[in-house]
């Protein structure tokens, strides 16, 4: 059967594989076609990371099939990112919390606050790789038009 293993940015391979194949198999004949190394590789089928030690029929995983590679960063630079993330959080949440003051009582504001954040994450948490694809797709495409309209003028 063949499967189709897609990649966040839009890269995708079309491979041939069996029931009976290990995850880790799959992994590396991705490697092969995408040039991702297998150690940099998640795959993910329905929203659920495939272990490596189980079978495609494991997960139910048929002809046709669609699986999203997440490519992971190299550790130096995931342990930089994640601090730029939290910070950048931090910052986010701060200035919320300035606006919410200006318009509401501090005690006010801390619910708001506490019920915004709730539901912002209980939002993020509901996003599909393909919902993040889209969302990507869409921002570039905009990115880009107005990018052609800047230098037209």
């Amino acid at each position: 059967m063949f499967i189709t293993v897609k990649i966040l940015q839009g890269r995708e391979c079309c491979i041939e594989v069996a029931d009976a194949d290990s995850v880790m198999s799959v992994k590396q004949l991705v490697a092969r076609e995408l040039d991702v190394p297998v150690d940099q590789q998640r795959l993910v089928f329905r929203g659920k990371t495939l272990s490596d030690s189980q079978c495609l029929g494991d997960y139910n995983i048929g002809p046709d099939a669609k699986i999203h590679l997440m490519v992971r960063k190299v550790e130096k630079q995931q342990s930089s990112t994640e601090s730029t993330d939290r910070k950048d959080t931090t910052v986010l949440w701060a200035e919320t919390k300035k606006l919410l003051l200006k318009h509401f009582s501090p005690e006010d504001a801390d619910k708001v606050m506490h019920n915004f954040r709730r539901e912002f994450e209980s939002t993020i948490a509901s996003v599909s790789l393909d919902d993040l694809e889209r969302m990507a797709t869409a921002n570039l495409q905009k990115r880009h038009f107005l990018g052609d309209q800047s230098t037209s003028s």
